[in-house]
This record gives structure tokens, sequence and C-alpha cells, in this order.
């Protein structure tokens, strides 16, 4: 055999020295669009880096015998992930739990039931279902920000995901990541004059949660925005994707009232379980602070409120510099959800709507292309934080 040959026969998958399934995968990777190779490895090593952030501190924070330090499904069983997988087995308003779960919306639970038959434990669905979306999500994420910056500044879009100090509902059965995920992959459809693929992935976005009535709003002006730009009439057949995006929300407030006989339902449970109503600003801006710089609370919840008046802010600012750059489809989506969040009472999870805005990480990607300091700064700053509040999750401590 000449050498020549060898090399051939060494080459060739399956062949005796060749590469056998390690060439099937390479060829099979080598067919993954761009934005999944660039991004895959990365949300797939954070997931690992969590995991192993939270086992670590579960044994290293853990004083009794190692055997009693829980596992990974346990350590992420806490808070609203018993709600989401209540509501996933057993459905709203049941018999078999007393928690007014209607305000968390239906779609999480709907793909954790789904997942629920493959993946025996509940837990273990939530999280699966929480790791395939926020593929999808950053492989949008970085697409976006490929089309304005260079691919590595693209990459950096999703490492600020990735490192933001909350980041930890990405990887907890919470329905931030299925929000996330559908809505940054709708906004790629949008942009690409794509309407109808956007108009069911944003349906499955507004099913998460109520920040996707900012985003249905979102849509309708970027569908504007896009059209005008090609110089096509907006009257016309994509135009009628628009209407399908609204319609996981208003077919889950008919549900709510067909079991509850109430319109209200939604409102009443937010009411009743979380003692939470529509409010001024001013006056949820008030009880907010009062809360966050009061000498004997808790200090767990002192901080939570400090993070929800800087999430306001945050929201505030990123809407004003969106507009500055005539962004103005994801002006509208940051700027109505910076609404929900402080016409309330009181302000709580609003920083998780930070979390998933994600005109923020396509904003702080073209910041890291002009000043590159600012890659460095912002993941030695939050990095740090992230790992500090999934320690602080999984051990049972209130984050957000």
């Amino acid at each position: 055999m000449t050498s020549e040959t060898r090399e051939v026969v060494a080459a060739e998958p399956g062949k005796p020295g060749g590469w056998g399934g390690f060439g099937a995968v390479r060829t099979a990777w080598a067919r993954l669009p761009a934005c999944v190779q660039a991004t895959l490895p990365l949300w797939v090593a954070s997931r690992v880096a969590v995991a192993l952030a939270s086992l670590a501190g579960a044994r290293l924070l853990s004083n009794g015998p190692a055997r009693d330090v829980p596992g990974l499904t346990t350590l992420w069983d806490r808070w609203d992930v018993g709600l989401f997988t209540k509501v996933a087995r057993y459905g709203y308003l049941s018999p078999s739990y007393s928690d007014r779960t209607e305000v968390d919306f239906p779609g999480l639970p709907l793909a954790i039931r789904a997942v629920h038959v493959v993946v025996p434990d509940w837990i273990g669905a939530g999280l699966v279902v929480s790791f395939v979306v926020g593929a999808i999500g950053v492989a949008a994420l970085w697409r976006l920000a490929a089309d304005e910056v260079d691919d590595g500044d693209a990459r950096f879009a999703v490492l600020a995901l990735v490192c933001f100090p909350y980041a930890v509902f990405l990887f907890a059965a919470y329905s931030e990541g299925f929000f996330l995920g559908f809505a940054t992959a709708s906004w790629l459809a949008a942009r690409r004059d794509r309407w109808l693929l956007a108009g069911l992935l944003g349906a499955a976005a507004a099913s998460a949660r109520v920040t996707g009535i900012a985003f249905c709003a979102a849509l309708i002006v970027q569908y504007v925005l896009v059209r005008r730009a090609a110089g096509r009439p907006l009257i016309a057949r994509p135009a009628l994707a628009l209407a399908i995006p609204p319609l996981p929300i208003a077919g889950y407030l008919v549900y709510l009232r067909v079991r509850s006989g109430r319109w209200d339902s939604y409102t009443d449970a937010m009411h009743d379980g979380w003692h939470r109503a529509v409010d001024w600003p001013w006056n949820g801006w008030s009880r907010t602070w009062g809360s966050a710089f009061d000498g004997d609370g808790a200090s767990t919840f002192v901080w939570f409120w400090r993070g929800e008046l800087l999430a306001v802010v945050i929201g505030v600012l990123l809407t004003g510099a969106l507009i500055w750059g005539r962004r103005w489809g994801e002006a509208t989506f940051v700027g109505l959800m910076t609404v929900i969040m402080s016409f309330t009472n009181y302000y709580a999870s609003g920083i998780r709507g930070i979390l998933v805005a994600f005109p923020l990480y396509l904003l702080l990607a073209r910041a890291g292309a002009r000043w590159p300091w600012v890659r460095g700064a912002y993941v030695w700053v939050c990095g740090p934080l992230m790992v500090i509040f999934v320690v602080a999750f999984t051990q049972g401590y209130w984050v957000d």
C-alpha cells in the first residue's frame, strides 16, 4: 500500500485507522449553522460551570454528612420552580395545591409536561427545557449581533448574557429562559422579513410571560420598519402574522375565565398570592425604596429591593439609549416592559425582566466593539456576582 493510499484510508470514516464515529461527529458539526457552532460550546461550558458551582457550593456550605448533601435536581428545586412544576403536573386551579399559580403563564409548564414523557424527574425535565430553549436563544442572539459587529464581538453578546448577575434563572426551570429563547429567535426572523416564522416564535415567547405583551407591540413596530426599509407595502399578507403572538395571551385569559368564572382571575391571583396591584410608578418606587433602605430589614431582601429599583433605572436608561440610536422596535420592547414592571404598588421580578431584554446584550456587543475595555470590565464585575447568586439560589436564599 502506497503512502497516498494509507492517507486516504486513514481519513475515511469507519475504516481501520480512520476517524470512525469522531469523523461522523465532525461532519455533522460542520453542517450546523454558524450561529450554533459559534455559541453551543460556550453555552454548554457555561451550563457545566453553573452546575459545578451549585454542587461545590452545596458541599462547601454543608456541615452534615457527605451522603446528605443534596444532588443537582434537589438544589435546583427552589422557589418558583415548584410552582411551575405544580402547574405541569396538576394544571391550574387544582385541588392538589393551594398556590395561586394563575400568575404563571402556561408556556413553560406545557413544555415541562411534554419533556416529562422522556425525562421522569419533573425538576430534571425543567432543566432540560431551560437548556434547550437557552441554546436557541444564544444562537439567535449571536446571529443578531453578528449582523452588526464581527464574530468575536458577537460572541461577547452571548458571554454578557451568561455572565449577567441574575443568569441563574436561565439554568433553573423559570420562564425567563423560555421567553428569551423564543423572543430572540422571533426577532431574528423579523429582521429577515420572515413574518410567519416570527409570529409563531413570538407566540411561543408570549405564552411564557406577561412580558409578551410588550414583545407583541415591538414586533408590530419592527414590521413597519423592516417593510419600509425594503420598500414593501405595509398592508400585505405578512401582516396577518402579527395577529399570531397575542393569541396565547388571549387564549390563556379565556381559559382562566372558563375555569374560574372570572375575567380578572390573573389580577386576582396576583393580589391574593403576592399582594400586588396596579398603581402609579411613583407609589411603587416609594414603597420599594422604603424596603430597600430599611435598616431593620433582612439583608437578603434589602438587596433584592435595591436590585428592583436598579432594574427600573436600567430599563429607563436602556430605553433612552435605544431611542437615541433610532432602534425603535427594541426601544418599544424595553420601554413597554419597563412600564409594565413599574406600574405596580411595589417592584418585583423587574431584574428578571432586564435579564430577558436581549437589546441590552446587543448594545453591549456594539459597545465592546468600540471600546474593548468594556468586555473585560463587564465580565470581571458581573461574572463573580453571577456565581454568588447561583450558590445563594441553590442554597435556598431569595435572589429575585
